[in-house]
């Protein structure tokens, strides 16, 4: 059973983000990355181009994403956005929109950015120019009220990040009670609800070190979606997982993008990309190399570069042979 590090005490860390994470924004998540082929990013609408950085957005776009009814306004809107650490620059010009209600997987080889682009949507890290908007939030105003805006973006992260010392109930509803000021009555009610959303009801009284990876990955789910948020963001959340539990964090995760959830899911799970998501993004080298309709990117990709990722993530035992 995985388990996190020791968290610190909920009642003496910012209560507004979660447990694990970095309010100083300041971890080199990514910091791996390597600068790979590409030109500056462009965003949703643009038409395809043989060079990475094109986007190939379209009506068939919209029409999958119809399917949910989202609404077709801005959940988050970037644009040029840049990230470095020191002299790697990790994210080069990203332009990025995804729809209310609309579901995006980013997909791409490591260290490509993904994280770290969904990490600076909440300021876990803080880019260093561009623009970010998410909902009615100026993500880089100067003069931003962070904990308000987080409170409105739930994240899953690939470690779970819970308090280890707390119960499942207890993990669910201690933000709810210090940040958005609910009677412990009514977080208990909402965390039970959503603990019995992702099938976990039973588990409340225990410990997460007593549960499996996969069900500690549902509380974590369970928690983020107790606070409410307008948008959920996925960092990987089933890497950390053993294979025969990866199924029902994504039955979850389906299930969310049904009920018409915006989400951002950072993934290399190419079946769920394809059969859930509304919207596919391939980075690579910091860029948006490809984007379109799930099933279009994943099933006929027209870049060379996503080709070639696609190929090897969907045909791991084949071996490229030197002629």
């Amino acid at each position: 059973m995985s388990t996190s590090a020791a968290s610190p005490d909920p009642a003496s860390s910012d209560p507004s983000a979660t447990p694990g994470a970095d309010p100083a924004r300041g971890s080199q998540h990514d910091a791996a990355s390597t600068a790979g082929p590409g030109a500056a990013a462009t965003g949703p609408g643009r038409s395809a181009a043989p060079s990475p950085g094109a986007s190939r957005a379209s009506s068939d776009d919209a029409a999958a994403a119809s399917d949910r009814g989202h609404s077709g306004s801005a959940a988050v809107h970037v644009r040029d956005l840049h990230k470095s650490y020191g002299d790697l620059e990790v994210l080069r010009g990203i332009d990025l929109d995804v729809a209310t209600g609309e579901v995006v997987c980013l997909i791409g080889p490591s260290g490509s950015g993904k994280s770290t682009l969904l990490r600076c949507l909440n300021l876990l890290e803080s880019p260093q120019s561009g623009t970010i908007s998410v909902g009615g939030f100026t993500v880089t105003d100067p003069d931003l009220d962070v904990d308000a805006m987080r409170r409105r973006v739930g994240m899953v992260f690939q470690q779970f990040n819970l308090f280890p010392h707390l119960s499942v109930l207890e993990n669910c509803t201690v933000s709810q009670v210090k940040v958005l000021k609910r009677s412990k009555e009514e977080a208990k009610r909402i965390a039970l609800a959503n603990l019995e959303r992702v099938g976990l009801e039973a588990k409340a009284g225990q410990r997460p070190t007593q549960l499996s990876g996969g069900q500690q990955q549902r509380v974590a789910i369970a928690r983020a979606l107790s606070m409410d948020p307008d948008l959920m963001l996925f960092d990987e959340p089933t890497s950390a997982l053993d294979p025969e539990t990866v199924g029902d964090v994504l039955a979850i995760m389906r299930q969310l993008a049904d009920d018409g959830m915006t989400m951002l899911v950072v993934t290399h799970e190419m079946s769920f990309a394809r059969d859930v998501a509304d919207r596919v993004v391939f980075m690579d080298g910091g860029v948006v190399v490809e984007q379109g309709a799930a099933r279009e990117v994943i099933g006929s990709p027209q870049h060379e570069r996503t080709r070639t990722f696609l190929s090897r993530v969907l045909n791991p035992t084949t071996v490229d042979t030197p002629e």
